[in-house]
C-alpha cells in the first residue's frame, strides 16, 4: 500500500471518537505511513511519528482522522 500523509485534523463531532487514538499520538501534524492492511477489510498497520511507531488501527478508528496524502505508490 505504502502511503504517506500526515494527519490534519479529527472528526468528532459527535464526540464518539476513540480516546486510544489520541493516547497513542497521533495528533494533528504527525506524519504516517500506511504499510500495509490486513485482508478482507482488516486493520491498517500503521507507521507513524519520529519514533516510526506501529500500530493496527480499524476501518472503524481510522474514519475519525482526517489526513493530507503526501504521495501515493501503489
Amino acid at each position: 500500500m505504502n502511503v504517506m500523509g500526515k494527519i490534519v485534523d479529527f472528526d468528532n463531532d459527535h464526540h464518539e471518537m476513540p480516546g486510544k487514538i489520541l493516547e497513542m499520538g497521533l495528533l494533528p501534524e504527525t506524519p504516517f505511513k500506511i504499510l500495509f492492511q490486513a485482508p478482507f477489510g482488516g486493520p491498517l498497520y500503521v507507521e507513524y511519528g519520529e519514533e516510526k511507531s506501529r500500530v493496527a488501527l480499524r476501518i472503524e478508528e481510522a474514519m475519525y482522522i482526517i489526513v493530507e496524502v503526501l504521495n501515493e505508490n501503489n
